[in-house]
């Protein structure tokens, strides 16, 4: 595949570089160096930004860089665009030399607005990244109205370029958080995760698959003198008030049972969940602070997160009537107890991402034997890693480590001892909601229901269903089909279901000057592994 990318002065932001070697693998590169300058209108009203822009937007993600050594560069052709206004335009014999080079798309990594030529002058289409949902953000600046209205993530596309500014259609979409205290995590944020949206794209717009048109809300100019101040002083108050939080405030977990009705819905699924009359809630085992992270043993009884009061570590505990057993040996934190059966044995396989690659243990008459070391890729440290059987094979949902919470990874094998291999639709969901696992999928009316944490509005606080169209060794796609969180306490954050039992936990903020102590404690300790 040929791809034309457009720069200015063969540079680009160091997230772009990225994009690029995304899908160097299957690429050859034709580069469309502009060297003229993009028009610039710098105006007083707006000198509070321009300072707010060095502070923030320029970042580590958007630094300058020359082009990656690893690039299959073909040629590089240099030209000089025209301006008019704020316009700028593809010269003709540029457009000559495009149709003669053959790419199979165009990226525009360079230049300022840009007129784009009719099909008769220019046969491929151009691909444009916007960091804004384009049915409420188009314009710029990237993310900061998102802030000052309050929205919980900030959206982004990659479009077919238009002359309507983002307005193009849509190849691809996702969201990162917004980070109510601090502009310049939330930019680096959304801008890390862009260059995972740029293989999707460019297959959508070859194949013309995965296109939509999106509704369009108004398109945002630079703020204001004021409006900055405005902004910035309410990312102070939201760095007291985390502060705040951290140091006085921690969540008091729990778990506990309630019957179902038979579940034909996401509707029934969750009717009268909020109903504690209902609930069976697991007593706390002497010497652990919170219970969190349940899962139902196969042999029965339960499997949660104990969290060590003495240590600060989370273990595995198995809670079978008024019996306690700790299943989690030597190592460091255990939790998010997930289970499946494979090559005739039951397994749980729990995140140890403080520490270790993901490992599986065997479940032997109630104890657990040698673990078994899931040979996936790179051996990365894996968030809440859930495996689920599907038609012989065994499908591996997890967080890199080093991506966070927000992009959701597939891996697939034939079991549990067998090398993964990524899912060729992988990473399969990237957005606060929903990208971070939140239980064993559901099998209900004989469909597949994918259970998903809600991250929009703070940790544990919500769970979000998808309904799993298609998944199979070469195809992956889900839909999002519902939401739950209670309304007097946050959660639920981990969701089963088995035998007629709704299986949950929940948390509330409690008061304790000992909080911000417990949390230092807690994170040294999830690091620090036993000799």
């Amino acid at each position: 595949m040929k791809i034309g990318v457009i720069l200015d002065r063969s540079m680009l932001a160091r997230w772009q570089a990225k994009a690029l070697l995304s899908v160097a693998d299957e690429c050859a590169f034709v580069i469309y160096n502009c060297t003229s300058p993009t028009p610039a209108r710098r105006r007083l009203r707006h000198a509070f930004y321009y300072i707010l822009n060095l502070l923030t937007v320029r970042n580590r993600m958007t630094r300058k860089v020359s082009l990656p050594a690893g690039l299959n560069v073909t040629c590089i052709r240099t030209f000089s665009a025209s301006s008019r206004g704020a316009w700028q335009s593809l010269p003709p014999a540029l457009l000559e030399t495009i149709a003669r080079d053959q790419p199979d798309i165009l990226i525009k990594f360079g230049m300022g607005l840009l007129r784009v030529p009719d099909r008769g002058q220019l046969a491929v289409p151009i691909l444009s990244y916007h960091h804004g949902e384009p049915a409420k953000f188009r314009g710029r600046p990237a993310g900061f109205y998102e802030l000052l209205n309050g929205e919980r993530t900030i959206g982004q596309v990659v479009q077919v370029l238009s002359n309507e500014i983002d307005s193009g259609k849509v190849v691809a979409a996702a969201e990162t958080e917004a980070i109510p205290h601090s502009y310049r995590a939330t930019l680096i944020n959304a801008y890390r995760h862009s260059p995972l949206l740029l293989r999707k794209a460019i297959r959508n717009a070859i194949s013309n698959q995965g296109v939509c048109s999106p509704t369009l809300g108004p398109a945002y100019r630079l703020p204001s003198n004021a409006t900055v101040l405005r902004f910035l002083a309410e990312r102070i108050g939201q760095t007291i008030l985390r502060a705040a939080y951290g140091l006085t405030r921690e969540k008091r977990w729990s778990v506990a049972v309630a019957p179902a009705d038979a579940a034909g819905s996401i509707e029934t699924l969750t009717r009268n969940l909020s109903e504690t009359t209902t609930w069976k809630i697991l007593k706390r085992p002497s010497g652990y602070r919170f219970l969190a992270d349940p899962f139902f043993h196969p042999e029965g009884g339960i499997l949660v997160e104990g969290m060590n009061a003495a240590s600060g570590r989370g273990e595995i505990l198995h809670l079978r009537d008024d019996s306690c057993r700790r299943l989690s040996g030597r190592g460091g934190h255990f939790s998010y107890p997930s289970v499946i059966r494979s090559d005739g044995c039951q397994f749980v396989v729990p995140e140890i991402s403080d520490w270790s690659p993901p490992q599986a243990y065997p479940l032997l008459d109630g104890l657990v034997g040698d673990p078994v070391e899931l040979q996936v890729p790179g051996l990365p440290r894996l968030l809440d890693p859930t495996p689920f059987a599907h038609e012989r094979a065994i499908y591996l949902f997890g967080n890199l480590a080093t991506e966070g919470s927000s992009v959701l990874r597939l891996w697939v094998a034939d079991s549990l001892y067998s090398q993964f291999v990524e899912h060729p639709a992988s990473p399969i969901r990237i957005s606060p909601n929903g990208a971070r696992m939140g239980g064993t999928p559901l099998i209900l009316n004989g469909q597949i229901i994918r259970v998903g944490q809600d991250l929009r509005r703070r940790y544990g606080d919500g769970i979000s269903f998808f309904r799993v169209c298609q998944i199979d060794l070469r195809d992956y796609e889900e839909e999002l089909i519902g939401e739950f969180r209670f309304a007097d306490r946050r959660g639920p954050h981990t969701f089963n279901l088995a035998n007629g039992q709704r299986l949950f936990d929940y948390y509330e903020d409690a008061f304790s000057l000992l909080a911000g102590f417990r949390r230092f404690k807690e994170r040294r300790a999830a690091s620090r592994v036993d000799d």
